[in-house]
């Protein structure tokens, strides 16, 4: 392939860096849209409790594990204990100031994904689709969104991609330094979510298939000592019992106490009882048409190259089968052991990065194709106009989410449904409850009264009170059903069903479907 000319290297960086500029001042201006989310109260106090030594030995862990199981020692603090560090840094003393600061800097963790998965991609492609493959990344609309507010699996993401980062260093050049390095990643992707255990397995793996040696085995040795050192240093807790709560953290992974439903498939089906295709399924309804046309030509064409093993393991054919295992296993795991999972398939967001560069794989191959075609004489030609139709094909995803944010996750492609009404009636929409912050917003606005007593649908009604503004929050009392209220405020889940009140006073829409309302005079 001909070398880019300099003029090409110029516009290339510039156009890459104009991009990043772009997205990093588009979320530090839009970060403090968003309501709370479900599980941002419980998070912040799994934070705060590391932070205080809550837990300061197995008689209290003990006691904290028979009131609320193992919920508390299963998750990796690491993250919490970052925001939480912040949050007293800055003394957020008022919640909504701690929960807008926690929305950034979660923002600017993803942020700092896209620029590692940026450098992973150039390593493989080159500026150009590695760029475009980052394009794609941020427009993704249910990843955009929970950029700001999901702690949890946005962390464990770019974790996960600085682990691939790190890992392509030592195949490359496996000296103890980039070990090191790729240990004490690993180790903190590990103090996310224990499921970072399975970046050690394609580290195994992956050195071993490069060189089969002796050094190999002692340098592996070595990086599961670094990982060993950090663990109790990013998860407190496992100083006190290490064998019990890794235990406990790795069952976890694929039980859980959740006993509610999702709505899949119009259906409402209980979280341990999910089909087989629930992931696959929410993964096609999800991702931008572009994207999974493109995953699917890449991954024809990796599995075309490997015929090339017979050769020998190159450095390019090994970041592919690394990047197809990175994707499918975990997957296909949820394909066979059919884990509770809640709303979506959120708990794997941190396979979309593998899925996009299997897309870059494609866009590649389009290329090649392109090239054969027509020529390397159009080379510039070709590459603008295929890099035309991509950009075309995803300014209707970035329109959707340009016209509904903040409320770019509820984004579906036609496979979901032929209207966002249907979509409702067979997928759940706002399941983390962030539309109420809208609701509560235009009632306090619209309603002047010093006491406005409003019953909620469910949870986050309630935890999105603390995201107004602390006059208007002093003037809302949360009541129950049998208390009688001014207002019903509901964003339908577990009832994707019109209520039966015909005094709705507001709502936000989405397409032709209400995804909360505002109903008033409740009668009881």
């Amino acid at each position: 392939m001909m070398m880019p000319s300099p003029a090409r290297s110029r516009t290339l960086l510039a156009a890459t860096l104009a991009f990043f500029a772009a997205i990093l001042v588009i979320g530090v201006l839009v970060y403090d849209d968003y309501g709370m989310s479900w599980d941002e109260i419980p998070t912040r106090e799994f934070g705060v409790m590391n932070v205080t030594h809550a837990v300061p030995n197995v008689a209290v862990l003990d006691s904290l594990r028979a009131v609320k199981g193992p919920a508390y020692e299963r998750f990796g603090p690491v993250f919490e204990i970052l925001l939480v560090r912040v949050e007293r840094a800055l003394r957020l003393y008022d919640l909504r100031a701690a929960f807008l600061m926690r929305h950034l800097v979660t923002f600017l963790v993803f942020y700092l994904g896209v620029v590692l998965f940026f450098f992973l991609c150039r390593r493989r492609f080159g500026g150009g689709i590695a760029l475009l493959a980052s394009v794609c990344l941020v427009a993704s609309p249910q990843l955009f969104s929970h950029a700001f507010y999901n702690v949890k699996d946005i962390s464990f993401l770019t974790c996960f991609v600085a682990a691939m980062l790190t890992l392509d260093s030592v195949l490359a050049n496996p000296t103890w330094r980039t070990v090191l390095l790729h240990g004490v990643v690993t180790g903190v992707l590990i103090g996310t979510r224990i499921l970072g255990l399975f970046a050690m397995m394609l580290t195994a793996a992956a050195a071993l298939a490069k060189r089969p040696t002796l050094r190999t085995l002692g340098l592996l040795v070595g990086y599961g000592i670094v990982v060993m050192v950090m663990l109790p240093l990013v998860w407190p807790v496992l100083r006190i019992d290490p064998i019990g709560i890794v235990k406990d953290a790795v069952l976890g992974a694929t039980t859980n106490p959740y006993l509610k439903t999702n709505l899949f498939r119009g259906q409402a089906l209980p979280a341990a009882s999910l089909p087989w295709d629930y992931v696959p399924t929410w993964i096609l309804i999800t991702t931008p048409y572009v994207v999974s046309a493109l995953f699917v030509v890449g991954v024809a064409a990796a599995v075309r190259s490997m015929r090339a093993l017979r050769a020998g393991v190159s450095q390019n054919l090994l970041r592919d089968l690394l990047a197809m295992s990175w994707f499918f296993l975990p997957v296909l795991g949820c394909v066979v052991l059919r884990p509770v999972m809640y709303d979506s398939w959120r708990h794997l967001f941190f396979v979309y990065p593998a899925m996009v560069y299997l897309a870059a794989i494609g866009m590649e191959a389009v290329l090649t194709f392109a090239m054969a075609r027509f020529g390397e004489t159009k080379l510039t030609r070709v590459r603008v106009a295929l890099t035309s139709a991509l950009l075309a094909c995803l300014a209707p995803v970035i329109w959707f989410m340009v016209a509904n944010h903040p409320f770019e996750h509820l984004y579906f492609n036609r496979f979901a449904g032929r209207d966002m009404q249907q979509v409702k009636q067979r997928f759940e929409l706002d399941y983390w409850g962030l539309s109420y912050r809208k609701a509560l917003e235009h009632v306090v606005a619209s309603d002047p009264a010093p006491n406005i007593r409003i019953i909620v649908a469910n949870y986050p009604g309630r935890v999105n009170v603390l995201m107004l503004a602390p006059r208007d929050r002093a003037r809302i009392t949360i009541v129950g059903p049998e208390e009688g209220a001014n207002y019903f405020i509901t964003n339908y889940r577990f009832h994707p069903e019109p209520y039966p009140f015909a005094n709705e006073v507001f709502s936000v829409r989405v397409g032709n479907a209400s995804i909360v309302s505002v109903f008033g005079a409740v009668p009881q």
